[in-house]
């Protein structure tokens, strides 16, 4: 669909909503139109129709924009670009795919590296090295690759000047210090995974693989990934 198409079927909707839904979208508006998010005209524009139709959709059911994205507009929409950009997923549906998809990935890899270790020994004249995996360390390689992503996103992602930015303004008369609660909140995420994984070794079993084995497991995963996943993958 051509910009300008979006944008006439915006306005029809527009047309539609109540005052105050009127009033709530406007704030929308202004803030994708204005430039202050990252996303180009195109984006901004098809971003726009898809949330005009979703306060249409809801105000059908008595349902006010505000109580679909929050009392500050503004602050969804933020939030909602930097989702966009980072292509991040928004329905339940793609965050499924989206969180099965991480560990997946970084299981899949997790493979590769126990294969090219298994394979080493026999490449210098040695027998095949054989593996033995813990269940636990796997799933804990799970939970740490969404925790690392998140982190990465969460961080690293298009937000991140603008928070260093609102920040630095707060506390331009102050020094610079960690916060505390959020050096707690580390401590406690550090210290909650080391003691589940040491209940999980205890309590799940190992099992020993070959570098054959490590290989096929590999291949699979890499398969799974463009069949299953598909574009996803590739972000």
């Amino acid at each position: 669909m051509y910009i300008h198409e979006m944008i006439r079927e915006t306005n029809q909707l527009r047309g539609q909503m109540s005052p105050a839904n009127e009033a709530y979208f406007g704030e929308m508006v202004m803030y994708f139109r204005s430039g202050s998010s990252s996303l180009t005209e195109a984006k901004g524009e098809e971003v726009l129709l898809d949330l005009a139709r979703r306060i249409i959709k809801n105000q059908e059911k008595n349902i006010s924009a505000s109580e679909i994205f929050g009392d500050d507009p503004r602050a969804y929409c933020e939030q909602l670009a930097d989702d966009v950009l980072m292509r991040k997923p928004r329905s339940l549906k793609d965050k499924i795919k989206y969180y099965t998809m991480i560990p997946w990935v970084a299981l899949t890899w997790v493979f590769f590296i126990y294969m090219l270790t298994g394979f080493f020994s026999k490449w210098f004249g040695g027998e095949l090295e054989y593996t033995q995996i813990s269940t636990a360390s796997l799933l804990l390689i799970a939970i740490l690759s969404i925790v690392l992503i998140e982190g990465v996103t969460r961080f690293l992602g298009p937000g991140t000047k603008r928070r260093s930015e609102q920040e630095q303004e707060h506390s331009q008369h102050h020094s610079a210090k960690l916060n505390p609660k959020t050096l707690g909140v580390y401590i406690g995420i550090t210290v909650a995974i080391a003691v589940v994984g040491l209940v999980l070794t205890w309590l799940l079993p190992a099992f020993t693989v070959s570098p054959w084995d490590s290989l096929i497991i590999f291949i699979i995963g890499i398969i799974g990934q463009k069949l299953i996943f598909g574009r996803k993958s590739k972000t």
